[in-house]
């Protein structure tokens, strides 16, 4: 497909199963978007371009519009593509382990590719419904609407999505206690909460965070909120 032509009302991966007039495509939707992955993997979402990912499958920009319109289906293609890394156990029942299972795996998804946490897809794949279905019918064990099923999803994703995000710049972590030693002026008039809670520690006695645990946390503060209450 010549630059600047759209695949007007057609799923980009419909249209890469369809066949087309002309030489026999040299590459796989599958092989665009790992091409895409190992680019923004490395250097973030900057370093995807139909230019860059040209290069790297070792072609020319101008032919990638046979499969795709613009950077736009680069990024619906490499966000899919990592949607498939989600593996499904069974369901348990268990509204809240069938969750944390889910969101864990979400949490490790944006730890290997921190990029996607900017990434803003204009369409979703198959991989990435079949989370969100995943997902869905988890929360609609539990009797939710179709409203409160969206919502909770949404929120969900986003702690997984932002914890990963904290952790891989190590915000997540830290010493309160600590800080509020080395911090300058008057820690009790300053911060009095936090010298409430910490004040009375020395600088590093409090344990490091265990993120598991706090991540774990999160999901049942989300989960309290989302959940109907009897």
């Amino acid at each position: 497909m010549l630059a600047g032509m759209t695949h007007t009302g057609t799923s980009l991966w419909s249209r890469g199963a369809a066949p087309r007039p002309g030489p026999r495509p040299a590459y796989t939707l599958d092989q665009l978007a790992d091409a895409c992955v190992r680019r923004a993997d490395a250097g973030g979402l900057r370093a995807v371009s139909m230019r860059g990912v040209a290069d790297e499958l070792g072609t020319a920009a101008a032919s990638l519009y046979r499969y795709v319109d613009g950077k736009d289906d680069l990024i619906a293609l490499m966000v899919d593509r990592v949607a498939g890394e989600y593996r499904y156990p069974d369901p348990t029942g268990d509204v809240r382990a069938d969750v944390l299972a889910l969101a864990e795996q979400s949490r490790a998804l944006h730890r290997r590719h921190p990029w996607l946490v900017e990434a803003n897809p204009s369409s979703m794949g198959p991989n990435s419904v079949r989370y969100l279905d995943r997902m869905a019918g988890t929360l609609a064990q539990a009797g939710l609407d179709a409203g409160a099923v969206m919502m909770g999803v949404a929120m969900l994703s986003g702690w997984g999505a932002n914890f990963a995000a904290r952790e891989r710049a190590g915000l997540s972590t830290g010493d309160p206690a600590g800080a509020l030693t080395a911090s300058t002026g008057d820690p009790a008039r300053d911060y009095p909460h936090l010298t409430a809670l910490f004040g009375g520690a020395p600088a590093g006695a409090s344990a490091p965070v265990d993120n598991d645990a706090l991540f774990a946390a999160g999901i049942d503060a989300l989960l309290f909120g989302i959940l109907p209450r009897g």
